[in-house]
């Protein structure tokens, strides 16, 4: 049985909540109302959902789309699946991540100011506590126009991580910065 990361979708948003109608399941599942229909067709035809009967429904048509037992044991599969991927998929970003600061501090680089989302910061911030590397977070910017002005006394390296058009280059001219001072994260 191969079923997709939407098909997941689907089945954990009918297994958390009840859904009267598929434009409410795209809505909670966040994906295409036309996605929906294909995916629902396929789950019918596998015997995974099937629509129940709710009498006491407050909603016009009164039925609902429910999982069958196969359809939980589907569910279920699948979110193992996911899960162990992406567990995968992280330990690999924190290796990566990991020899890229221990690179960093190699070449002598201690204090570091770093550009891009608050969640790869809190990312970086772990890392360097959890490996005990000789690495400090001086500075912290959502984006690369909030490093003009800064002082570069402050920091030994500038890490950025978002696509800045130009890249290092971009931001070292507009931050008055030596190139040599900005390094794209990965």
């Amino acid at each position: 049985m191969d079923l997709s990361k939407k098909s997941f979708e689907v089945l954990d948003t009918l297994d958390r909540q009840p859904i009267f109608n598929q434009r409410q399941l795209a809505q909670h599942a966040g994906i295409s109302l036309g996605q929906v229909n294909y995916i629902l067709k396929s789950l019918f035809d596998r015997g995974l959902v099937k629509v129940g009967n709710f009498r006491k429904s407050t909603h016009k048509i009164g039925y609902a789309y429910l999982l069958t037992p196969k359809g939980i044991q589907a569910k279920s599969r699948l979110a193992v699946r996911f899960i162990t991927s992406k567990l995968e998929e992280y330990g690999s970003l924190r290796s990566r991540l990991t020899e890229r600061l221990a690179a960093v501090e190699g070449r002598g680089h201690r204090r570091l100011a770093f550009e891009g989302p608050q969640i790869v910061k809190d990312f970086i911030v772990s890392i360097i506590a959890e490996k005990n590397l000789d690495l400090a977070l001086t500075g912290y910017f959502k984006d690369w126009r909030d490093l003009i002005g800064l002082d570069p006394a402050a920091y030994d390296l500038i890490l950025f991580f978002d696509d800045v058009p130009g890249g290092g280059n971009r931001i070292a001219e507009a931050a008055g910065i030596p190139r040599d001072k900005v390094v794209e994260l990965f």
